[in-house]
């Protein structure tokens, strides 16, 4: 299945197949299909070659040959996709996200996916509690608002609280929006949340899940997805938690995988800022401010650093990010006052602008918020 552009549908119904038998979740999947090739080959596969694949013992090869136990399932998920008008990504399409295929075998073996869904987009998490306060709504609002122009996907679970504010947020902003189910994309949880899921389509965003069309939630799905929202950010933003709870949990994930966490401060007798406060003194960046946010995911990913030594403009370059990176020299660095001075734009205005310049490759920031053309 390597460098293949999409999975056959017949590939997908065998994948599919494979995820409904008993004992074998998307990790297996992924380490059964590298070894033979393809789901299709997986239930052809001899118990001897099974048998040498990390992880695969006889419990598990046992219900891979009661084939007529799943052969149905897949088929029938298929199709309910497909009458839905759902998307089905697989690990191994070329369209599925690289952050999330970073994670290895902790990654979805599949998504489904409703909405418009762009796999190279650059994303950040904004997760807490349920139990929000207006505080953290006041948080979530300015955080997300000062992102507006950006360009930047944000990421979150649609639950009530925090996740509700990051969703509404970005959608004032006109920013693109992507919540992540613990169930299928056809069941809205909780169900109070349905104009908003449906807003979020309309506004160009997307719906995505692991789980198949119909799948309700339990208290094991929720910690699943936390995964997909961690990894498919490149860094999580805690606004509002208490201590132990899945927002942490979801910060915890997202350090493991490699990406930042910050985490807004709150009031110091607040129990909703407990998780908060202990990220930050367990060295998550203190968020009190869109430029916070920027700062945090201003990395420049492997497509902006392939394209960096070009030095002809791309033709599509926004007008203001064009005069922005024909102020700036190849060898002599401009304070970003003094830019913002020349331009006469607001410091945050060009702050998010210098943004998407370095995430494209085509400008470098140094020490002090000096900038140069890269």
């Amino acid at each position: 299945m390597t460098g293949r552009k999409m999975s056959s549908p017949g590939e997908v119904i065998a994948l599919l197949n494979l995820l409904a038998v008993d004992g074998i979740g998307p990790g297996t999947t992924i380490r059964l299909i590298r070894e033979c090739g393809s789901a299709e080959s997986v239930f052809d596969a001899s118990d001897s070659k099974l048998r040498t694949i990390h992880g695969i013992t006889d419990r598990l090869i046992a219900p891979l040959r009661k084939v007529s136990a799943v052969a149905e399932a897949g088929q029938r998920q298929w199709e309910a996709a497909q009458e839905a008008g759902v998307e089905i990504r697989t690990y191994w399409d070329d369209n599925y996200p690289q952050l999330l295929r970073e994670l290895e075998t902790d990654a979805p073996a599949l998504l489904f996916i409703r909405g418009e869904f762009q796999s190279d987009a650059t994303r950040v998490a904004v997760v807490g509690t349920r139990r929000a306060t207006a505080y953290g709504k006041r948080a979530a609002d300015e955080l997300i608002g000062g992102l507006r122009g950006t360009g930047i996907h944000v990421v979150s679970g649609l639950a009530s609280g925090v996740d509700s504010f990051a969703h509404e947020a970005a959608l004032h902003a006109e920013l693109v929006t992507e919540a992540v189910f613990g169930c299928g994309v056809d069941r809205i949880y909780p169900a109070g949340n349905e104009k908003l899921a449906q807003r979020i389509l309309d506004a160009g965003g997307a719906l995505l899940s692991e789980y198949p069309i119909g799948t309700v939630h339990t208290k094991y799905t929720f910690p699943q997805r936390n995964r997909i929202i961690a990894g498919l950010s490149k860094a999580v933003i805690v606004v509002e938690a208490p201590a132990r709870s899945g927002a942490q949990i979801t910060a915890g994930l997202s350090i493991e995988y490699g990406r930042d966490v910050g985490a807004v401060p709150g009031p110091v007798y607040s129990v909703m800022s407990k998780g908060t406060h202990e990220l930050i003194k367990s060295g998550a960046a203190l968020i009190e401010s869109p430029e916070d946010v920027l700062a945090l995911i201003r990395t420049i990913s492997p497509v902006a650093e392939e394209k960096a030594s070009i030095i002809e403009l791309p033709f599509d370059l926004p007008q203001e990010e064009r005069r922005i990176i024909e102020s700036l020299d190849a060898t002599e660095s401009i304070h970003i006052d003094t830019l913002a001075e020349k331009m006469e734009l607001s410091t945050g205005e060009v702050l998010s602008r210098l943004l998407m310049l370095e995430l494209k490759g085509l400008i470098k920031q140094l020490p002090g918020k000096y900038f140069i053309r890269a």
